[in-house]
């Protein structure tokens, strides 16, 4: 018995790591992150820089 269960786990552990993979992908699909405030200072501070 203990080694069916073994073998059922590893296919359902597959199943439920795609599953939340599809999930986790439709999410950040439909809310995509901000654009980060870090960034964005980055790019001013290089371009400053390229100037002088």
């Amino acid at each position: 018995m203990g080694d069916t269960l073994l073998i059922l786990s590893i296919p359902a552990l597959l199943l439920a790591s795609g599953l939340y993979t599809a999930a986790s992908t439709w999410w950040r699909r439909r809310h995509p992150a901000p654009p980060s405030p870090y960034t964005q200072q980055a790019a001013r501070l290089a371009e400053s820089r390229e100037r002088t």
